[in-house]
């Protein structure tokens, strides 16, 4: 590793089911608080000391709850940094003791946010930080079929996760697959359908009964074929956009965003 490396702590702190990002004073971009790690510091100490020194949280290594690091990157701000993400969970207590005018003068504001919003906030490279960690569990593409000005919305089965959950035909990107690729079969395999990949719109984060996915929607026309559900769904609706919002999803709506 060339000696001009800088180890960079990035710590992903959850308190009562959200994260905390703050925004940045030189370019407010927003992102997970950390620094630079000291010679003889290890991650955790690491940690502790520049969320202390850039809040008031005062925190101390038992306020520390399931710490566990990520594989390091490099930073997309600048490659000479090297970025090690680690997660820990404190109370409630604590964070509801944060301030703004306990920030440092790194940061003018801070959240903290369900992760499923993560997508409206200008970050920099932040969202790599959640996949190291394993806070977001891998990649899934939604198959937005239009036919006559209306999209193809799927109930879950009893026998799938989510059950009960209304959304896009979806399903996970297999190695070597693109999203455009994976929602193509994936509608194939649930629905029977063939359509073509129009375009793909912008991931967002999207919760489910597992946890947390990288859901990447793709618009599709649809081509050939009736629908033949299998078993991992049991209704169908064809739904005018404006439509969508009336069920239970799992956060589809966004994804009719990327073209209306």
């Amino acid at each position: 590793m060339s000696q001009d490396t800088k180890d960079v702590v990035q710590t992903v702190i959850k308190s009562d089911g959200e994260f905390l990002i703050a925004k940045r004073s030189k370019d407010d971009y927003w992102e997970f608080m950390g620094g630079k790690v000291k010679e003889d510091e290890d991650l955790e100490e690491a940690a502790i000391r520049e969320i202390n020194e850039e809040t008031n949280l005062s925190l101390e290594e038992e306020d520390l709850k399931n710490f566990r690091r990520g594989d390091a990157y490099r930073s997309k701000d600048n490659e000479k940094y090297r970025l090690n993400p680690v997660h820990f969970r404190i109370d409630e207590e604590k964070k509801d003791s944060m301030t703004e005018k306990g920030l440092s003068n790194e940061h003018t504001d801070f959240e903290w946010i369900d992760l499923t919003k993560f997508d409206e906030y200008d970050t920099l490279g932040q969202y790599r930080a959640l996949e190291h960690l394993g806070v977001v569990n891998g990649r899934v593409a939604l198959a937005a079929v239009r036919k006559d000005g209306k999209y193809l919305f799927v109930k879950r089965s009893p026998e799938n996760s989510s059950a009960g959950r209304w959304s896009f035909v979806s399903g996970g990107i297999e190695p070597g697959e693109n999203p455009k690729e994976a929602a193509v079969r994936e509608l194939r395999e649930e629905t029977s359908l063939d359509a073509e990949p129009v375009e793909k719109g912008e991931f967002f984060i999207g919760e489910g009964e597992k946890g947390f996915w990288r859901l990447e929607p793709v618009l599709m026309d649809h081509v050939s074929g009736e629908v033949d559900l299998n078993w991992e769904l049991s209704e169908f609706e064809w739904l005018e956009a404006e439509e969508i919002s009336d069920f239970k999803t799992l956060g589809d709506n966004k994804a009719v965003e990327n073209w209306a």
